[in-house]
């Protein structure tokens, strides 16, 4: 545990280190950035291309400036399409959970009126039969209760 492990992987230099130069490294970079996709990587990379570029003059900085208006409106675009589709997803859940629970009560309904149909006899009085009911409207009073008493 005390000895380090060695690298799988052994780089040797093969010969003296040399310095690319600023019109090297933006031609580099160009090239790289074609082979990419899109990504936040791709983006910090494409904005330091533009940086070279405005500084070795490959670049005007107007031209730089409008580069980066585009990918912060692309960015824009993205996030509210993004925006869209979660508003719409949440729609959709809502739609499907209102129409099960529609659903659900027009199950019960039919539950209640098939429970209620059998027991129904020929003249048998249920609830629905009698009308509205308000006070004072009741004949036959409990004459069991105190408060009725005469």
């Amino acid at each position: 545990m005390d000895k380090p492990l060695t690298s799988p992987l052994l780089i040797e230099q093969i010969g003296r280190p040399t310095k690319l130069s600023p019109s090297a490294t933006f031609a580099h970079l160009q090239n790289f950035l074609v082979s990419l996709d899109a990504s936040p990587s791709k983006t910090q990379l494409e904005r330091l291309a533009d940086a070279l570029g405005v500084e070795i003059g490959a670049i005007e900085p107007s031209e730089g400036e409008r580069r980066e208006a585009e990918r912060a409106a692309a960015i824009a675009a993205a996030r509210a399409e993004r925006r869209k589709r979660k508003e719409e997803e949440r729609a959709a859940a809502e739609a499907a959970k209102s129409q099960e629970m529609e659903d659900a009560l027009e199950a019960q309904a039919d539950d209640d009126d098939d429970e209620m149909g059998e027991n129904n006899f020929e003249g048998d009085q249920t609830m629905d039969d009698r009308g509205d009911v308000e006070y004072g409207d009741v004949p036959d009073e409990d004459e069991d209760e105190p408060d009725n008493e005469e």
